[in-house]
């Protein structure tokens, strides 16, 4: 039943997205009004077919932290044993392979979260603190004032048909959330081709399907202590052009997909529940022997082409803005998605909120937009035609390293410091920001260089241990300190020259291997020595 016509912020999609930045508005500011419209009816179905169920760092943070949801995930959702890797040749055991993943939890806690149960358990608690949750409304019509002859006064208008009767509402902001719909960017033609085409496909399985019993190798098995918790990690079988996710849900299920690059591994080979399956016979015969005898308890599949999405823009001073994959999705690898719903809402609620108090963003918009999309940008050069790459486990071993260095280093300890959405103190930054930039971009370029110098490697028995290298634990662990300004500029500073001490330490010892790699980056003695047991369980 809608009880008002006339809102502050108008959601459109009552997903992730939409529902968590409900919650963080009216957490932040009771007496706003927000509608939230939404085509399904709530409840949803605890196995809701949605992509994101791995969270890290960032998001996980969102959730827990600023939205106050950490009991909910502690008790009604399952703890993530962080990322994990396995590569090997299919006639290979687990335990022949190469393995790269943690043998404790990292210090900043993530989730594994069953997308079902945590939207009805928002729906609930956002309309305890006084969202109107319009369900089983489709919209018909997206009025955006600034662009159809409105003025600075007027509402956008919402038209939705609910019941089979049609309905219009009107708010001062409205945020699409809508997905893959993105009823704004379409509208707004805002549309961007990123140049990273990658497809997907994904099922969800009635059953616990726990990797660790996947090998009877007493010493593999043990690797992460006495009690069998590999299962609760994102688990990734990597191979040449594709990698295929295994996902525990609390609700006992397992999502498994295939994301694959198409140059490699075309969709028609992959794009039905038969076809995925005799392509893992084929690729990753251990998981297709773990899921035969479940196959009649599959509960869903989706086939998707072209996943990555870009939008030219994503927030605007007329009071708009996109959040979620209605803005831009990079890739499902490493499980960006709910970092950048965090990010997205974090900045949105910023707008919306020095709106209503009655200050200008004619500025701060812009510069927002910017920030989001330089990040969003930055972090696309880490999949970028990576896709080949994705099948020698020591290149991956080292890019895992790299990728998380830049991550902890940079936009997370900002994120966890508050500091995304703060302006002057991200400019105050900005020559670091360019130099990881720049660092960035010249050692992607360097892992496909060592690829095409040195592209086909087997996968030897080795575990590299990600909870042994120093700088990642301690990167990771930085993340839960809160600090004062001065000793987050220091502590940026630092990171920059230990990233820049990586660059020179990965690219020296690499060329002793392939002196035939060709970079741009300079031959310089590292500092330190960080990597000398990863290098060494790799044979570099």
């Amino acid at each position: 039943m809608i009880t008002d016509s006339k809102y502050d912020v108008a959601i459109l999609g009552g997903g992730l997205a939409g529902l968590t930045l409900a919650r963080q508005l009216l957490q932040k500011q009771p007496d706003m009004r927000v509608a939230v419209v939404e085509k399904r009816a709530f409840p949803v179905s605890e196995t809701t077919h949605k992509v994101g169920e791995s969270t890290v760092e960032i998001g996980a943070h969102y959730f827990g932290e600023e939205l106050q949801l950490k009991k909910h995930l502690t008790d009604d959702q399952l703890p993530k044993f962080g990322l994990r890797f396995f590569f090997k040749d299919a006639w290979q055991t687990l335990a022949e392979g190469t393995e790269v993943g943690g043998s404790e939890f990292f210090s900043a806690p993530s989730y594994q979260v069953d997308r079902g149960r945590l939207e009805n358990y928002l729906q609930l608690t956002n309309t305890d603190l006084g969202a109107e949750i319009i369900d089983q409304a489709r919209v018909r019509q997206v009025v955006i004032d600034s662009s159809e002859g409105g003025t600075k006064d007027t509402n956008h208008q919402i038209t939705f048909e609910r019941d089979g009767v049609p309905r219009t509402i009107e708010s001062r902001w409205i945020v699409d959330a809508s997905g893959r719909a993105s009823f704004i960017k379409r509208k707004l033609k805002l549309e961007e081709d990123l140049g990273h085409d990658i497809n997907a496909v994904w099922f969800r399985i009635d059953a616990n399907l726990q990797i660790d019993g996947w090998c009877d190798d007493q010493d593999w098995q043990q690797l992460t202590g006495k009690v069998p918790r590999r299962w609760l990690s994102t688990n990734h079988l990597m191979g040449e052009g594709y990698w295929v996710w295994l996902i525990p849900l609390a609700t006992g299920s397992t999502s498994v997909g295939i994301v694959a690059d198409p140059r490699i591994h075309p969709l028609p080979t992959i794009n039905t529940f038969e076809k995925a399956m005799a392509w893992l016979e084929i690729h990753e015969p251990e998981c297709w022997e773990c899921l035969q005898p479940n196959v009649d308890k599959m509960q869903d599949f989706l086939a998707i082409k072209k996943m990555s999405r870009g939008s030219r823009q994503v927030f605007s001073a007329d009071r708009w803005g996109l959040v979620g994959e209605a803005a831009a999705f990079l890739d499902p690898f490493y499980s960006p998605g709910s970092d950048f719903i965090a990010i997205g809402n974090t900045m949105v609620g910023r707008l919306i909120e020095e709106d209503l108090a009655g200050r200008p963003i004619e500025h701060l918009a812009p510069t927002l937009q910017s920030v989001f999309l330089t990040l969003f940008q930055n972090n696309l050069i880490t999949y970028r035609d990576q896709y080949p790459l994705f099948g020698n486990p020591r290149i991956m071993a080292l890019k895992f390293v790299w990728d998380y260095a830049v991550y902890w280093g940079f936009p997370a300890l900002l994120y966890f410091n508050g500091k995304l959405t703060e302006v002057g103190f991200i400019q105050s930054l900005s020559r670091g920001i360019e130099e990881i930039r720049d660092m960035n971009l010249k050692m992607q370029t360097f892992f496909r260089s060592w690829y095409e110098a040195d592209p086909h490697v087997d996968a030897g028995a080795a575990f590299v241990d990600q909870s042994e290298i120093e700088l990642m634990t301690r990167l990771n662990a930085e993340l839960r300190d809160k600090v004062d300004d001065e000793t987050l500029k220091k502590r940026f500073a630092a990171n920059v020259e230990l990233i820049r001490d990586l660059m020179f330490e990965i690219t020296e010892r690499v060329r002793r291997l392939q002196p035939t790699v060709e970079s741009d980056i300079p031959s310089q003695s590292a500092s330190t020595n960080r990597l000398c047991g990863v290098f060494e369980a790799l044979e570099i």
